[in-house]
């Protein structure tokens, strides 16, 4: 099971480097996005001037490629803040890693720059690239 970061599904988006790796966990694994991180991708295809139909296809594509979007905040808040209060990342990526301890699954991400410290500490984080 993995959990996937804006960065992972963004760089798969674009087919950038490690692209690869997460169609490979597509095809292999249960892959969740959690909403306020879908909402980041979201926001990237409308920033880079997608329009809107362009942006709502992609959320298409990522549901028929299987990633199953989580919305649920209750179990997760808690620890995001956690994360957050101890870690200095966006508030959004301490929701994707905290929905990747709830599952019990590896956080799949690009970005070394904020997870290096918490791969470290030893939470479950797998770097694409």
């Amino acid at each position: 099971m993995k959990v996937l970061d804006a960065c992972a599904v963004i760089a798969f988006l674009r087919d950038e480097d490690g692209a690869e790796k997460v169609e490979d966990f597509l095809l292999k694994d249960e892959c969740y996005l959690h909403i306020i991180n879908l909402c980041e991708v979201y926001y990237d295809a409308l920033k880079r001037n997608e329009s809107e139909e362009k942006a709502n296809k992609i959320v298409e594509d990522l549901r028929e490629a299987g990633v199953i979007f989580y919305e649920g905040l209750n179990e997760i808040w808690k620890n995001a803040a956690k994360i957050k209060a101890n870690y200095k990342i966006p508030l959004a990526d301490c929701f994707a890693l905290s929905l990747a301890v709830h599952l019990n699954a590896k956080l799949v991400t690009t970005d070394h720059t904020d997870f290096d410290p918490l791969a470290n500490d030893g939470y479950p984080i797998k770097f694409i690239r």
